[in-house]
């Protein structure tokens, strides 16, 4: 069985009322339904890629060092070596 035990204060004194788990310590609330947030997270790295291409032109004394974290995310990125 898993050992249930609250992230605020670390108590493990926790009971149920309705559809959440109750701090006796602390009073913090949690949900017992299984949250669907992760499954609709999405991570775009091409906009970071087009925010780092605006500050090479934008800042061209630095944009040497956003050319290569460009090619850290991205190492085909022909634009990204024009600032090298």
């Amino acid at each position: 069985m898993k050992k249930i035990q609250c992230t605020q204060c670390g108590g493990e004194d926790l009971y149920q009322e309705g559809n959440f788990m109750i701090c006796r310590y602390c009073g913090t609330r949690f949900s017992l339904e299984k949250s669907d947030r992760a499954a609709d997270t999405a991570i775009s790295v091409n906009s970071d890629v087009e925010e780092l291409l605006e500050k090479c032109k934008r800042d061209p004394k630095n944009a040497r060092k956003y050319a290569n974290l460009i090619l850290d995310i991205d190492p085909d990125n022909t634009d990204a070596l024009k600032y090298l």
